[in-house]
């Protein structure tokens, strides 16, 4: 259904705001916000990963950084086979 509403400005803009970092429309945050605030529970996200969306933070990583330092598990690419000039 198709409404309009007079927000606030300020309001709005912090919306908009959280909508984007939670990587989530404008219609999905009001109809979570108003299903929380009317008590119901049945609203669920189409990407319910997307709600993770701003909530880690790479500030500490280093271009340098893989993940991989120290590892010594299987070589995953032992089939792969490079032809070098001789």
């Amino acid at each position: 259904m198709r409404t309009t509403i007079d927000l606030p400005d300020k309001l709005m803009k912090e919306a908009k705001k959280k909508a984007i970092e939670e990587g989530i429309t404008l219609k999905e945050l009001f109809t979570r916000t108003l299903e929380k605030e009317l008590g119901k529970t049945s609203f669920v996200s189409a990407a319910p990963w997307k709600q993770l969306h701003g909530k880690g933070s790479a500030a500490a990583l280093q271009p340098d950084d893989s993940g991989f330092e120290g590892y010594s598990g299987p070589d995953w690419n032992h089939v792969m086979q490079v032809n070098e000039p001789s």
